[in-house]
């Protein structure tokens, strides 16, 4: 009788720690993180996000067979953004969460752990560049699952722009360690 009620017991206490990034489904694995949760507006500015054209993917190929889809080692692709943003100290706080998928392709071997570099930045458009660092994003490919999600949120802090409206946030793949 007792063995009946443990699963679903367990299964609220874990389900019930689930809203941080680094919370993992307890079926699948995959992190939970509802980017649809993320404030849409509000009254305070917030820059729209872009994904440049070209960082949207990142591949990883075996030696120098670049562009061979039979080495391909695996792939990575973001998804999903959004952002939340508010003011403080004179500062713009911005919550950046981005969401993806890597594919593992069929030069993957069958358990493998691989880093993502996903770029944040910040600019004030044609000005200058007021945030920039690279996220890397620990990804597990396993015989069980070959197109694992990743999930993640970056906290950053700009001036407050006052009343221009011309922040720029750019979210992609850091392309200069795509091999």
């Amino acid at each position: 009788m007792y063995q009946k009620l443990i699963f679903p017991v367990l299964a609220l206490l874990v389900l019930s720690g689930c809203n941080a990034v680094s919370s993992l489904n307890p079926i699948s694995k995959k992190p939970i993180v509802d980017l649809r949760e993320f404030s849409k507006s509000g009254p305070v500015y917030c820059p729209k996000i872009e994904l440049r054209q070209g960082t949207e993917s990142f591949n990883v190929f075996e030696g120098d067979a670049k562009g061979d889809p039979k080495k391909l080692i695996h792939q990575a692709r973001i998804d999903e953004t959004a952002r939340e943003c508010s003011i403080a100290n004179g500062q713009l706080q911005i919550r950046v969460g981005i969401s993806g998928r890597v594919l593992a392709g069929p030069r993957s071997s069958s358990s493998n752990t691989l880093t993502v570099p996903v770029r944040v930045a910040v600019v004030k458009f044609q000005e200058a560049v007021l945030y920039s660092e690279i996220q890397p994003i620990s990804v597990q490919i396993s015989d069980f699952d070959r197109t694992p999600d990743f999930v993640t949120v970056v906290n950053v802090a700009v001036p407050d722009p006052g009343n221009e409206r011309d922040y720029i946030i750019y979210v992609g793949f850091d392309r200069k360690d795509d091999a």
